[in-house]
């Protein structure tokens, strides 16, 4: 009997473990580029919805996605954009490849005709007070392409977001 009850220990052990390093795994995934990437900052043409499931949050079309694309692309293509910062500081686009550009870049994949680079949703606290005009976006971007974003700017600083008084209604 208590082999059995060791073997059950053994094996809750185990799965505890396996769980807890799939968690860490994605973690570590996700934090990547803003653990060693570099930083770059982005133009951008914002939407601010509203989802009552996600809560509060901005849709970030980047200028970048508007590059010329390569010939022949699919849904799930990946795409890598040169970069360049021009005298503002803000990173423009100089090519579109489907292979590793050298210098800086980001990689983006083809998704329903659009180019998409994984950070286009920023979201925030509801009754959030968030400019959504004429921001850039400071990320950072790992060696692979993959990006993260770091924080709204406006005017080359960070955005200040101003929460309004929730009420009962609201």
């Amino acid at each position: 009997m208590e082999t059995n009850a060791r073997n059950l220990r053994t094996r809750l052990a185990i799965g505890l473990l396996v769980l807890l390093v799939i968690l860490l795994g994605m973690w570590a995934y996700l934090s990547w580029p803003l653990i060693n990437g570099q930083d770059v900052v982005l133009a951008t043409r914002p939407v601010d919805p509203f989802d009552p499931f996600r809560g509060q949050y901005m849709i970030v079309n980047y200028e970048i996605a508007t590059v010329d694309k390569p010939e022949g692309l699919v849904s799930g293509d990946h795409v890598y954009i040169g970069l360049q910062a021009d005298a503002e500081g803000i990173s423009r686009a100089t090519t579109a490849t489907l292979t590793k550009p050298e210098g800086m870049f980001i990689r983006g994949t083809m998704e329903g005709g659009r180019l998409r680079f994984g950070i286009e949703q920023f979201f925030f606290e509801h009754k959030a007070d968030v400019p959504t005009r004429d921001i850039t976006v400071h990320v950072k971007i790992a060696p692979s392409g993959r990006a993260g974003i770091v924080s709204l700017l406006k005017e080359g600083k960070p955005v200040e977001i101003e929460y309004k008084a929730v009420t009962w209604t609201s």
